[in-house]
């Protein structure tokens, strides 16, 4: 009894002494845990630790996207866009009327679908969406008006159906479209921008149904549909952009009509259009890669645009109408107006090699085809290759040809692509040889050209009177210094228009230029077997003021010129500056401000080179308003310390410069210091290695002037110095800083502040100079840790001119001890940073040997603490004790103190304390520790008092 009364007053203790300190009202509370403590009679309260209680947080749903389409999340439900609206997708309500701008549709899933309605008119986003179904479609739009906007990486895989025959009831597609109507159209974001041309950067779709079954389009119409009245067939379909990859099932095609629509469902392909994106679509047996699967007829496939791969399977050709496998004659295969047109589309078709299919045609022979045809647009020739490869292949009889003609081809492996005609085309009327080159475009510096990359990357080309080819060592340079020219100027860097001319066996010849361009592409690193396109513009520099720049301005003004991998140069005006950048650069012209802006020009197969534009503006103009004579200048930036400055020097660094009232230049010598003590007074500060801005005026003969400031400051770029050799280079200057510890880091406009950075580029224009990502984050790590040390920071131009300058962070450092059961508990020492801690008196602790002090580093290690180590944060230092050995006589602790080790040079870390408050610190005296004892009695005689009055209520 007395054992149970004593359990039951010790709880009652620790519930009352919880109860009064949670009615403190404090955010963080105890938590007494009473467990039996082994080796002991009755229970107990075992520990206590802080709890915090959970922050409510409020998870706002996003209804829309920022394009005002609503927000759908396949993963949290099955997607239904119907007349009325959206329903389901993670929708808190239905929706009661369709969103005229679309639906966003994001999210992963391997149980949801989407479906669009019948007749329902809509925009889709798909915004990297996954999702794998194993029955019916990944995505359905049957009978809808859809068009699907790619953001990011898309992927739909369809694994329905089966392996061993034709599922009519859950066979689909990973995106369905059945019957005749409708239209389904897939895009990137930019496909409506004129001049866009896809590239890896635009969103994609990788659709894939599972290869072992049958009966499965990747985009196309379904199996199951072709039972249903109204839902067989596929058509209405076109890829506007993206990244298009295809891969179909068994009997099936990647991009088009499934197995048996026609033989069972009596439809067919028909429409399917293609103007840009990069598109690969590839068919298993008796499926094409676009058109139809199973002997279905192909009606109309119009290529006008991009880049197109489609491969057939066994039995069917790339680009078609497959096989018909059976002998009732249902499936036609027939194949008619099959068109590939433009400028710039390429189509590589491969039929299957092994069943003899073609890469473009009918699985049923040249017999079923009809109307299909290439055709280039104006100012461009086409060309049809056959052959088994890429590179082993012949041109079709014709090629090449510039008006529309038949694809008539007797192997796998078809290409149709267009270009244009050779930049120069001489035919010499008496000998009837022909010859033809391409100007080059080159960014000039680098390595020279070879012979044989000049003729490579000209593509000269020639034939004799019967129309045979030349041998390209046939075709010779007729003039050497031309190349020596062409070289020189390149390694050297220079820029240019350079002639080369080309000569047949008989003397006829042919002339092209060799353009050397500040910015762009580095012809000299192409292999003319593996050609690419080129583009060239040049840097340049305009005063700022004035009107804007219009686009025609910019072209001009950089000279940009370009071709494309065929060696077609472009039209100057269908090279695209960037708006945004153009855009910038006449904010700042027309209001007078200047800098060097970098401005991006883009040739219509996305190539592209980045000009620097200078607008040159002065720190500091006057204007002599009766005289009209003007004089401007640059404020000038040099490190401290070392030679004072001359006074031609400081004229050229402030490129001070002047002109008279009839707009005549002013020579620079003219220009005088009028106030020497100026002059005095910086040269002086400079020897003595002073920081400061100091004024320095300037003036004209007739007296106008202007004031300048010459910036001197710790570290940086001495431009005593830097003027000796004639290298021009930008000027960066920048002070050492002492700063507090503890608190938010520095931003970079901040720490720039704090050490007074300068900088002007190689044009004399004010720029930002960058931090050191990497150093200002180890800064801010120790600051916000409330470290203390000093660190070095890099200030740096793009020129790679630097500041090297030192940041220190001051502060005091908290140094706690505990004893962990010693006899003795250490006063906690406040020690400033950089400085050493107080070794205190060691504890004692019967049966234990002290070892020393101790703390854990960041990596868990315990570490002895060396007392002649600068303290750079807090920390607790942790009393490390070694139990006596069993046959030890002698009660009383013993210590040895052992010599200290050689202090290490190294850095050391160790795992950070909290600021140090009143209530992590142990209490020792002062009556600033005696009302929480006073709280804790009053705790506990209440509790006792509780305790026995329920005991004479049990009594």
């Amino acid at each position: 009894m007395e054992r149970t009364m004593k359990k039951q007053w010790m709880r009652c203790l620790a519930a009352v002494s919880l109860i009064v300190t949670m009615g403190t009202g404090a955010g963080t509370v105890l938590k007494a845990h009473e467990e039996e403590m082994a080796g002991k009679s009755g229970g107990g309260i075992s520990r206590i630790h802080k709890v915090i209680p959970d922050e409510q947080i409020k998870n706002k749903t996003r209804e829309s996207a920022e394009n005002g389409q609503t927000l759908l999340d396949v993963s949290k439900g099955d997607i239904r866009i119907t007349k009325d609206g959206a329903v389901g997708g993670g929708l808190e309500e239905d929706e009661t009327r369709l969103n005229s701008k679309g639906y966003w549709i994001i999210g992963t899933t391997t149980e949801h679908s989407v479906k669009v309605e019948k007749d329902v008119k809509t925009e889709i986003t798909l915004d990297n969406v996954n999702i794998t179904c194993s029955q019916y479609d990944c995505i359905n739009v049957s009978h809808a008006y859809v068009t699907i906007t790619l953001i990011g990486k898309n992927q739909l895989f369809c694994n329905s159906g089966n392996k061993s025959s034709g599922d009519f009831t859950y066979a689909g597609c990973a995106l369905a479209k059945d019957g005749m109507d409708g239209q389904l159209t897939i895009q990137c974001q930019d496909a409506e921008k004129a001049g866009h041309k896809c590239d890896n950067s635009c969103g994609s779709l990788y659709a894939k149904a599972k290869e072992e079954h049958l009966d499965l389009c990747a985009i196309g119409s379904t199996l199951r549909g072709v039972k249903i009245p109204g839902d067989a067939g596929f058509s209405n379909f076109t890829i506007k952009g993206g990244n298009i990859t295809a891969m179909g099932g068994l009997h099936s095609c990647g991009i088009g009509a499934a197995c048996e629509t026609e033989a069972v469902g009596g439809e067919h392909a028909k429409n399917i259009r293609i103007s840009g994106g990069i598109v690969e679509a590839k068919g298993t047996t008796y499926g094409a890669g676009i058109g139809g699967g199973y002997g279905t007829k192909v009606e109309g496939i119009y290529i006008t645009g991009g880049s197109v791969k489609a491969t057939g399977g066994a039995y069917a050709p790339g680009i078609g109408a497959a096989k018909y496998g059976r002998t009732d004659g249902k499936g036609s295969m027939e194949v008619k107006d099959i068109k590939i047109s433009g400028g710039d589309t390429v189509v590589k078709a491969i039929g299957d090699k092994t069943t003899s299919m073609p890469g473009i045609g009918s699985g049923g022979g040249n017999g079923k085809v009809s109307n299909v045809t290439a055709s280039p647009d104006f100012g461009f020739q086409g060309y049809i290759q056959d052959g088994t490869s890429e590179e082993d292949y012949t041109f079709v009889e014709g090629t090449p040809f510039k008006e529309e003609t038949a694809i008539e081809v007797g192997k796998f492996y078809t290409m149709v692509y267009f270009g244009p005609y050779r930049d120069t085309n001489e035919i010499e009327k008496d000998t009837k040889d022909q010859i033809g080159a391409n100007h080059v475009i080159s960014k000039t510096g680098g390595e020279g050209f070879t012979k044989e990359q000049l003729k490579g990357l000209t593509k000269v080309t020639g034939k004799d009177e019967t129309g045979t080819d030349f041998d390209t060592s046939d075709l010779t340079f007729t003039k050497e210094e031309q190349i020596q020219a062409i070289n020189a100027a390149k390694t050297a860097g220079k820029t240019g228009e350079f002639p080369l001319t080309f000569t047949t066996p008989n003397g006829t010849e042919t002339t092209v230029n060799v353009y050397l361009k500040g910015e762009g592409t580095d012809a000299a690193q192409i292999n003319p077997e593996r050609m690419e396109p080129t583009i060239g513009a040049d840097n340049f520099r305009q005063d700022t003021g004035g009107e804007p720049f219009s686009e025609e301005d910019v072209r001009r003004l950089a000279q940009v010129q370009g071709k494309n991998k065929e060696g077609t140069t472009y039209p100057q005006d269908e090279f695209t500056p960037d708006a945004g950048q153009l855009e910038t650069i006449n904010k700042a012209k027309t209001l007078g401000k200047g800098g060097t802006f970098k401005l991006t020009f883009t040739s219509p197969d996305g190539k592209k080179a980045t000009v620097e534009v200078v607008l040159k503006v002065y720190d500091e103009t006057s204007v002599n308003e009766t005289t009209g004579e003007q004089i401007k200048g640059l404020d000038i930036i040099s490190k401290t310390g070392g030679d004072a400055f001359t006074k031609e020097q400081l004229k050229d660094l402030s490129d001070v410069t002047a002109f008279n009232g009839s707009g005549e230049a002013i020579d620079r010598a003219d220009l005088i210091f009028p106030n020497e003590d100026q002059v005095k007074a910086v040269n002086e500060a400079k020897m003595n290695g002073k920081t400061g801005d100091f004024l320095l005026y300037i003036e004209t003969p007739a007296g106008t002037g202007i004031t300048i400031h010459v910036f001197l400051r710790d570290r940086g770029t001495d431009q005593v110095r830097s003027t000796e050799d004639g290298t021009q280079r930008g000027s960066l200057g920048a002070n050492d800083t002492v700063q507090p510890t503890g608190g938010k880091g520095f931003s970079e406009e901040e720490i720039r502040n704090f050490c007074k950075v300068k900088g002007k580029d190689i044009h004399g224009n004010s720029v930002n100079a960058r931090v050191d990502e990497g150093q200002l984050k180890e800064i801010n790590e120790a600051k916000t840790r409330g470290v203390t040390g000093t660190f070095r920071l890099t200030f740096s131009l793009e020129d790679r001119t630097g500041a090297v300058v030192s940041v220190t962070l001051t502060g005091d450092h908290t140094v706690s001890f505990d004893p962990d059961g010693g006899d003795y508990y250490p006063k906690d020492q406040i020690i400033v940073g950089g400085r050493t801690a107080v070794e205190p008196k060691e504890p004692g602790k019967d049966g234990y040997v002290f070892e020393g002090w101790y703390y854990t580093d960041e990596d868990g290690k315990e570490i002895k603490w060396d007392f002649d180590m600068p303290v750079h944060q807090s920390v607790t230092l942790k009393a490390k004790w070694k139990k006596e050995p069993a046959d030890t006589k002698t009660t009383e602790t013993t210590t040895v103190k052992k010599p200290k080790k050689k202090r290490e040079t190294g850095s050391w870390n160790y795992r950070e304390i909290g600021r140090d408050t009143k209530e992590n610190r142990t209490a020792e005296t002062g009556d600033e520790h005696k009302m929480p004892w006073i709280f804790g009695c009053v705790a506990g005689l209440t509790g006792a008092a509780f305790c026995l009055f329920m005991k004479k209520r049990i009594q």
